[in-house]
């Protein structure tokens, strides 16, 4: 390691006190590049083609693939495979398309969220000072700061004049940071040294000059975005389910097949037949609908919540929302309000808070709204609050700096020079000459409560008195402590992780309602073994003092416990926990574009509540998605039912390949979208988060065989029924398609909820009833119409649709009572599994 001092600093980064000259700028620029963090962002082509990757969506396309060789495979077809294919592939492109749109949609409003971290930014080249673009600085240009700039590029101080640097965007840390320039300066580490300065951080009082050491991914934010960039997020709950669902689907079509194909060669069916007989086993097995309406339906959940304010950037994140168990949310600016505010103004007998607040107002730099040391415009607020307006400052006879810990400054009240000051109670307690007992217990007090506290002095001529004392906190947002309350409720337990003090983090968590036996510091993290922080986990809920690898370890460890965890924050030290969480919340404001780009989820509100409002939408959004894969796979059951029980009862196909799909068009559309719009519970918040080892067909699979095997039973009495009465083929197949599809309408109604449908709530959801009323009518419009023949299908008399129809409606009444049993048996074991309850 080699010290060097302040005098050669200039010299051994590259520059000189005229600062760099523009041959040595593009020398630079050539060396390090552009003075920007660049953002994962995927092409197009990329985005488009992503929407391809579920097991889903492979399945349609080897059918796609099959039906199109078929005609070259054999001669002897149904003459419809072609069109199969093509009607297939433009269900996955479709789907593709709306997941397509709907990202690139999301990605749009995120840019136009970006706020640059420093536009500009004041440079000295070739001894002239000028205001250049923030991206254009290159290590060795000499920056001047100045209250209220953005610092645009790590670095070097060579000058410091009461300069104060908010670097909460980095560590968390509300109250601002003290700087100097050091005379020696370490070459090897600058981390978070006094003498340095980082992109990304805010001035809020004084002046310096700097040197620029790091620009880029070298910056401390460059550093955490790197972090970022290599971490993955973790797959989500309905990730999860889908792709099991993906799988087995696959498993049970190709198990099925073949064991069809193989059985039928073993009653000598025609190799043909038995052939396309497998076929139609696939397509009646394989929901074309579930990959479309999952996404139109998370569509649907995103439209929704940014009405909420909750700006949703991955379609996934809306239904992981709804099984989060713990929510760990930062303190700065998400929990509290992002700014000082003075809460408790002590007075020494004698004294008036309009003294105390004047004089606190008076001796300082700060100008409302927003420039300057923030505990400064805390003082200001308060002041004018009250009506009370500050007096010029004539001279800063004592600038305030981190190791004097006070200031004093001259004005002229009513032609009288008076002498304000300011400052560290303990030192004003020096300054003034007083020893009282009183203002020490006082401090005391207010410190132990996680308040900052200043001393307030006065000399109109007589000495310096003391006035009284002023604290201050950033203050919790109000609606921070319901929220807490509701989620708790939900089962969800928050945490709040901060790089403040410890006593100020507990203040606030008890002033919010969040309870914790005792706050963890970094420093306990580091001590702890990954088992006793596990242990620890269970009763401490408050953290300070941490540093971003705390924070995602925080999150691992509950992860590993099986917990869905949400991450809440804005800065940039947020941003890896933000990628490692199940659902990364930024904030929309605030929040720094690092911590937005890694996020699933931005509040345009910066409001924490809305987060538990968003958990809401999402428990809603998954009940949703829920009741229309369960009704998806359970008419799919009815339809390899029919068609597997026809083989083994020796009869002729009740349903051909191009029914199925017809059959999955008119059930799995409308009314599977209509099912996306069912209200919400509400007792969606008063129920526990969904077990982690439960999955969308948990508890759930004898029903879904038992609603498939009444669809069969239904279709195959009425198809043999039209054949003993003489019907042709046609006919039959036609009076088997449509009760196929009445009782999936009817199973559609059903599985809205576990109680009697009929009876409850039935006209709580009108886009189901007219979603089935029309499918219904399109239905019929295609038995009438001349592209009945094409399908291989006839009109039928309104004699047999009402035969139909009394039939299914019979079976419906008998499935709806041994449903409603079914679940009444279920429920203790439901509740301990913690399941959905419609």
């Amino acid at each position: 390691m080699t010290d060097l001092s302040r005098s050669h600093i200039l010299t051994s980064l590259g520059t000189s006190p005229d600062g760099l000259h523009d041959a040595e700028v593009l020398a630079a620029r050539t060396q390090h590049g552009w003075n920007e963090i660049p953002m994962k962002k995927p092409s197009l082509l990329a985005l488009f083609l992503s929407q391809f990757k579920s097991t889903m969506v492979m399945i349609l396309l080897g059918a796609v693939v099959v039906s199109l060789a078929m005609p070259y495979l054999t001669s002897h077809t149904e003459g419809n495979e072609t069109l199969n294919a093509f009607i297939i592939l433009a269900i996955v492109i479709l789907n593709a398309a709306f997941g397509f749109a709907q990202e690139w949609r999301a990605g749009n409003a995120i840019a136009s969220l970006r706020k640059l971290s420093g536009p500009e930014a004041r440079v000295r080249r070739n001894g002239t000072v000028s205001m250049i673009a923030a991206r254009e600085l290159v290590p060795g240009d000499l920056v001047q700061l100045e209250a209220g700039d953005r610092i645009s590029a790590d670095a070097v101080l060579t000058v410091a004049s009461s300069l104060d640097i908010d670097e909460s965007s980095l560590t968390g840390e509300s109250v601002p940071v003290s700087k100097k320039a050091e005379e020696r300066v370490s070459t090897s580490d600058r981390s978070f040294l006094p003498s340095m300065v980082y992109a990304g951080t805010l001035v809020t009082r004084g002046f310096g000059e700097a040197v620029v050491s790091e620009t880029g991914l070298k910056t401390q934010i460059g550093h955490i975005t790197s972090m970022v960039m290599q971490s993955e997020s973790p797959e989500t709950p309905l990730q999860r389910d889908l792709r099991i669902v993906g799988h087995r689907i696959g498993l049970v079509v190709l198990g099925l097949s073949v064991f069809i194909f193989i059985v039928g060669l073993l009653l000598n069916r025609d190799p043909i037949e038995m052939f396309f007989v497998a076929i139609s086993l696939a397509v009646a097995a394989v929901p074309e609908g579930l990959p479309a309406v999952v996404t139109i339906c998370l569509a649907i959940g995103v439209t929704r919540m940014s009405k909420r304010n909750a700006l949703v950037r991955k379609l996934d994140a809306v239904e992981t929302l709804g099984s989060v168990t713990v929510i760990a949310a930062d303190k700065t600016g998400t929990m509290t309000e992002n700014r000082m505010t003075a809460t408790n103004v002590w007075t020494i007998p004698g004294v008036t808070e309009e003294e105390l607040l004047q004089a606190a107002a008076s001796c300082s730099r700060a100008e409302l709204p927003d420039i300057g040391d923030p505990t400064e415009i805390a003082l200001l607020r308060a002041a004018g609050d009250r009506g009370i307006s500050r007096i010029a400052i004539d001279e800063e006879e004592v600038p305030f700096t981190s190791e004097e810990k006070y200031m004093v400054t001259v004005h002229t009240a009513n032609g009288v020079k008076v002498r304000y000051a300011k400052g560290a109670v303990e030192v004003m307690m020096r300054v003034a000459k007083s020893s009282d007992p009183l203002i020490t217990e006082t401090n005391a007090n207010y410190t132990s409560e996680g308040l900052r506290v200043l001393g307030v002095a006065a000399d109109t001529g007589s000495g310096m008195r003391l006035l009284g004392l002023i604290a201050m906190m950033d203050p919790p947002r109000a609606e921070v402590r319901v929220a807490i309350e509701k989620a708790e409720s939900a089962g969800i337990r928050t945490f709040m992780i901060t790089g403040d003090h410890p006593a100020t983090a507990y203040s606030i968590a008890d002033r919010v309602g969040l309870t914790s036996d005792g706050v963890l510091t970094g420093a306990d993290l580091d001590r702890l073994s990954d088992a006793e922080l596990t242990q620890k986990l269970e009763t401490v809920s408050v953290f300070a003092r941490v540093r971003p690898e705390h924070k995602v370890r925080i999150l691992s460890l509950l992860q590993k416990n099986g917990h869905i965890a949400a991450m809440t924050g804005d800065g940039v030290n947020d941003a890896p926990a933000l990628r490692q969480a199940h659902v990364g919340v930024a904030m929309g404001k605030v929040g720094t574009d690092t911590a937005r780009e890694s996020s699933s989820i931005v509040l345009t509100d910066d409001n924490y509540a809305t987060i538990v409002s968003a958990v809401e939408e999402g428990r809603r959004i998954y009940d949703n998605i829920r009741r229309f894969i369960l009704f998806l796979m359970r008419s799919n059951v009815g339809e390899v039912l029919t068609v597997a029980c026809s083989m083994l009862l020796l009869l002729p196909l009740p349903l051909l390949p191009l029914h199925i799909l017809w059959v999955n068009l008119v059930t799995d559309s409308l009314p599977a979208l209509a099912l996306a719009m069912e209200p919400g519970s509400p007792h969606l918040m008063k129920r526990k988060p969904r077990s982690s080892s439960s999955g969308i067909f948990t508890g759930e699979w004898s029903l879904l065989l038992l609603a498939g095997a009444f669809n069969a039973v239904l279709c195959l009495v009425l198809f043999i029924s039209a054949l003993h009465a003489h019907a042709d083929l046609t006919t039959a197949r036609t009076v088997a398609l449509t009760a196929l599809i009445l009782f999936q309408f009817c199973l559609a109604y059903s599985v809205r909820t576990r109680r009697f449908s009929l009876l409850e709530h039935p006209f709580a959801n009108p886009w189901l009833i007219v979603s089935i009323l029309f499918s219904v009518g399109l239905h019929a419009a295609l038995l009438a119409s001349p592209f009945a023949a094409v399908m291989h299908l006839t009109f039928l008399p309104f004699s047999q649709w009402l035969t139909i129809t009394l039939w299914t409606l019979v079976t419906f009444l008998v499935f709806e009572c041994c449903k409603v049993l079914f679940y009444r048996l279920r429920s203790s074991h439901d509740i301990r599994l913690g399941l959905t309850s419609f």
